[in-house]
Formats: structure tokens, sequence, C-alpha cells
């Protein structure tokens, strides 16, 4: 599975029109695309508009800056107002659309759908909606938008990263092992002799006596999920001063950053990148290499998650913040459980504890 393409968001409104007056003006084929008015002054909720090829009626944008400036979503209330004053532009609109650097959400997506039924039953515009990730995919369509913003035609620099898995990938399989141990409790049977019995397990247990088990000075849980993050530099740009920021959400009882050397003897001195909270499932990476040249990759320390016994999908949300660069971005982690069998006997006396029981353990390795 191939990581999706990051792009950063742009920096400011103004810059989120021109891309929108840019993107849209090659989509419909509109030269004469512009803005509407002068800041300060009523636009009637259209910030650009044009004549797609072959209309001969104009279509409309409003552009939404969200998240990274504002720290909001776009609302139903914000698309009420705004459909409301575009009615009143002239000549009408055939086509309205909301563009916006908010990420996707189901429930508005809904609602737009509703109003644009609705704005048609009425005789008004279409309606449409076009969040950040839409916008990526059009701008990747669209080649003389993607020269403008996605290399630096029209900006100072160019900042392109990608934030994936050790396997390179953003979805990663990790399958951990635990102990799947079916107990037998069977009643105890006085054999016609007192010769050798072959079994040593059912001889102690005849006995009541503890069962011999090999002699280890350490042991190693092997039922938890390891694995750890990579950056890579895909710009033109080296990456100053940059830390990324973890949330980990899905069902796991703990996660925390794996030590550094052997763990019968950790290497003290060692200095870490990750570091987890395990309370609110957060986490943070500080490189102690802040600069990172394009073309470049980078781990980080590997990370620790004592998974629940079953199948469990982990999504995590990370953000990188630099001196001169923002993405943030999605990953998936679906942790597989595997079991090894281990079977074994236990006589007693009383038949009413005859049963068989099973239990699942962690899995542990003597070292």
């Amino acid at each position: 599975m191939k990581a999706k393409k990051q792009l950063r968001k742009p920096e400011n409104w103004q810059d989120f029109e021109n891309l929108c007056k840019k993107l849209w003006g090659e989509i419909w084929k509109c030269p004469e695309i512009k803005k509407n008015g002068r800041s300060g002054q009523s636009q009637q909720g259209v910030d650009v508009y044009g004549n797609p090829f072959g209309e001969i009626e104009y279509y409309g944008i409003q552009c939404k800056g969200k998240d990274e400036y504002s720290k909001s979503e776009l609302t139903e209330k914000e698309v009420d107002r705004e459909i409301k004053l575009a009615i009143e532009f002239e000549p009408p609109l055939k086509k309205f659309y909301f563009a916006t650097t908010a990420s996707k959400d189901a429930k508005i997506e809904t609602y737009i759908r509703k109003k644009n039924l609705e704005n048609m039953k009425n005789g008004l515009f279409e309606v449409h909606l076009f969040s950040w990730e839409d916008i990526v995919d059009l701008i990747d369509e669209n080649k003389q938008t993607y020269d403008y913003f996605v290399k630096s035609l029209n900006f100072k620099t160019e900042h392109e990263v990608k934030f994936v898995f050790e396997n390179d990938e953003s979805e990663m399989t990790v399958k951990v092992p635990f102990q799947r141990t079916i107990t037998h409790y069977k009643q105890k049977i006085v054999p016609a002799n007192d010769g050798y019995i072959g079994n040593s397990n059912l001889l102690f247990s005849q006995l009541g006596l503890p069962k011999i088990t090999p002699f280890s000075m350490s042991s190693f849980n092997k039922s938890y999920c390891r694995f750890y993050f990579r950056l890579h530099n895909t710009g033109s740009q080296p990456l100053k001063e940059f830390k990324i920021f973890l949330e980990f959400n899905g069902e796991f009882e703990s996660i925390k950053t794996c030590s550094k050397g052997h763990y019968l003897m950790p290497d003290l001195k060692a200095e870490y990148d990750t570091f987890i909270w395990n309370e609110d499932k957060h986490g943070k990476i500080v490189p102690l290499k802040n600069i990172l040249v394009q073309d470049d990759s980078i781990g980080f320390d590997t990370i620790c998650i004592k998974p629940l016994k079953a199948e469990k999908k982990i999504q995590i949300h990370w953000k990188l913040v630099s001196l001169n660069y923002k993405t943030e971005g999605d990953l998936t982690l679906i942790i597989q459980p595997e079991y090894e069998i281990k079977e074994e006997t236990i006589l007693v006396s009383d038949p009413t504890k005859v049963k068989t029981i099973e239990k699942i353990e962690d899995s542990i390795s003597d070292n």
C-alpha cells in the first residue's frame, strides 16, 4: 500500500484564496477567473468567480481557511449564512462551491448534499463542498496548479515529508504471539504396580510436587507490539528544528518507549528521541538531529504497545511542526494475535474437579 502524499496547507487565507483561483481556473479552463471585489467590501458569499469553458452562467467559490488559521471546522450555520449571501450575487450563480482547508467530515458533507437538493428544488444554484483532501486530489490532477503549488513556482520554499512506519508504508500489520494454555484436570488413577512412570510431570502431579521447569536467569515477554516510525524529507529544502506530535486512538493495555540497549544491560547514557505518555495515549518525537536535509531519512526510537488479546486497529494521528513548515496525517497499525498452543494435564483425586480450562497468557521466552 503506497503512503498517501501529504501536502502542506497554505500558510494564510490569502494564499488559500490564490490557490483556489489558480486551481479552479485550470479546472474550468477559465483564464478570466477573478477574485470578487477587495478586502472589506460585501462579496455576497463569493470570494472567486468565473465562467467555466462552454458555460454562459457564473460559478462561485467561497474559500474557508480552517484548522491552521481559526482552529475550527466548517459548520452548518456558516453554510446557511454563505448560501443566503450567495443568493444575492448578480447575475445569479449556476453552481456554488465551498472550498475549505478543514479535513473531510461526513456530517457536514451530508448537510451540503441536503442543501444542494433543497436549492435545486427551489430553482437556485447547486451547492458543493471540497475539503482539503479533495483539493489535494485536484491539485495532483491539474499540472499547472501542481507546478504552482507543489514545485513552489510561486512560493518561497518547498517542503514535503513522508512520515511512515518502518516498512515505509502508512499502514502496517504486526503479529503478536500469545500462549494459549489448555489444562486438563483428570482423575488420579493408581497404577496396578509401582513401576516407572514415563511422564515425569504426571509423576510429580501424582505426588503433589511442583513440575520441573528449565532454569532461566531472565525472560523476555514476546507479547508486545514493537514498531518505530521513519521520516523522509521528500522536498527540496532542509527541514529545520522539527518536532512530531503523536496521538494514538484505539484499544490497548499500555504504551511506552522501549528501552535502548540490551534488556539486561540497558545503555544508561542513551538519549531518547521519542517520549510517550501512557495516561492520555499521546507522544512526542524530538529528534537529536534537528536538521533533515532533502532526500534524507531518519528513524526514531522503538515504541512498545501492550495489546489486548484480540485483533485491534489503532489509528495514529501525527502532526509535524518545524521552523517554517507544518503538516499532519494519519497512520494505521493493525495488531493481530498469534496463539502458541500448550497442553498440560493435572491429576486430581476429587472426580468433581475433572474439567478442562483454557487460558490465554503472554508468551514468555527464556533467555
